[in-house]
């Protein structure tokens, strides 16, 4: 049996994240978020990502008491 040919990999390709999650905010709450996002110089989804993770304890400088 005949193997196929590898495919190179790229050095700088990005994990993959595969699930989304929706979640209703109002046009001032979602304006808040995105101003804090900016603040902090990060998309808004990278800033949900981050304060959801250290929330959760996965992150460093987590909420938790």
């Amino acid at each position: 049996m005949a193997k196929s040919p590898e495919r190179p990999r790229s050095v700088a390709s990005k994990p993959t994240k595969d699930d989304v999650e929706r979640m209703r905010v109002s046009g001032e709450q979602k304006a808040a978020m995105v101003a804090a996002a900016e603040r902090e110089g990060l998309e808004l989804s990278q800033w949900l990502r981050q304060l959801a993770l250290r929330a959760a304890g996965v992150l460093p400088g987590s909420y938790q008491k």
